[in-house]
Parts: C-alpha cells; structure tokens; sequence
C-alpha cells in the first residue's frame, strides 16, 4: 500500500501547510524538495517519481496531466483547491477536505492507489 502524502505547491497558503503537518499529514513544501522555478511538467515528473500527490490552486496544471495521460505517463494524483479557496477563508476547507481523504484511506474505505493515484480531485 502506498502512504498518503502531499506535495503543496507554492501557491498553497504557509497556514494550509502548518495545519496539516500539525495534524501528522505527510506533506512537503516544493521550496523545500525542489526548485520553485520548476517547470510544471517536471514538477508532476518529480511528484509522481516520488509518491506525492499535488495539492495546489492552478487548475491549468490538468493540460499538463492530460498530456501525460496522452504520452501514458501516470501521475500520484492532484488535489485542485479552487481559486475560490485562496486566502483565509479557505484553509478550514481545504485542511479538512484533506484530512477526510487521508481519514477514509487509513481507515480501509478508500486507497491511495483507487482514491489518489491518476486522479484528479477537486476541493
């Protein structure tokens, strides 16, 4: 079984991330693994290489998926929080719509390979 873990992209608010780690959700800040300059595609490349999921705001990064789906390249899957959940107001919703994926997955109802893997997940 693969682990449930996150990578958030720069874009991703610093309260978002901190709430998350507090609550012991494997996640990572891209500054912190690679290159923020990163070029989308090699971001997914560097994500899916190593197990992360991506939690990010940027709704153009699915062209970037669906031409890794045309090119049969998978990804670790990608959590879309809406631009509407930028700033303050969003971080209850994006946190706990995380910890429920993260909740179902340990609990057997879901897994990372059915819920996350090659997904595309909106928040």
């Amino acid at each position: 079984m693969n682990a449930f873990k996150l990578l958030a992209d720069e874009n991703i608010a610093v309260a978002v991330i901190d709430e998350l780690i507090s609550r012991d959700v494997d996640i990572s800040r891209v500054r912190d693994v690679i290159s923020e300059d990163t070029p989308d595609p090699d971001l997914l490349e560097y994500a899916h290489a190593n197990g992360y999921a991506l939690l990010t705001h940027d709704q153009k990064i699915t062209g970037h998926i669906a031409a890794r789906h045309r090119k049969g390249k998978g990804h670790a899957g990608l959590f879309i929080a809406g631009k509407h959940l930028q700033g303050e107001h969003g971080i209850g919703t994006i946190v706990t719509s995380i910890l429920e994926y993260r909740a179902l997955i340990a609990a057997g109802a879901g897994t990372v390979q059915d819920d996350v893997d090659n997904l595309v997940n909106y928040i």
